[in-house]
């Protein structure tokens, strides 16, 4: 049985210094490019390793893949300027230890009840 060599994880996303925006690619229908500006949170629940979910502007950008860690640091740091999505790399054992998206999909997040912001508590005069 042959062992492939070991090797550096690639990381299958594009990061830079101080971005203004980033690019999310389907990889099938469309690319949004969003500015960090706008940027809300981004949501990495342990119950979902291979899900990353980012609110952007006025949408909520799904990523699921693989090995997501360094993806996820690249948004926390705002450093990520675009990532795309490559199902085809998830069929290849080859890349098991990098780092990659296979499906990002765009939608609109939830309406907030109280709008963006928490609702402030009223002080009321009691004296």
């Amino acid at each position: 049985m042959e062992r492939a060599p070991l090797r550096k994880p690639k990381l299958y996303f594009d990061a830079g210094a101080n971005p203004s925006h980033v690019t999310f690619d389907d990889g099938k229908d469309q690319r949004r490019n969003l500015p960090w500006m706008h940027y809300v949170e981004a949501r990495w629940d342990y119950a979902e390793p291979d899900t990353i979910k980012i609110e952007i502007g006025d949408w909520l950008v799904i990523v699921r893949g693989h090995n997501l860690a360094p993806l996820f640091l690249a948004i926390e740091e705002h450093t990520l300027v675009r990532v795309r999505a490559q199902p085809e790399l998830q069929a290849d054992r080859e890349h098991e230890t990098d780092t990659f998206a296979v499906e990002i999909r765009f939608t609109k997040p939830p309406a907030n009840p109280f709008g963006k912001r928490p609702p402030v508590q009223l002080e009321l005069d009691t004296g």
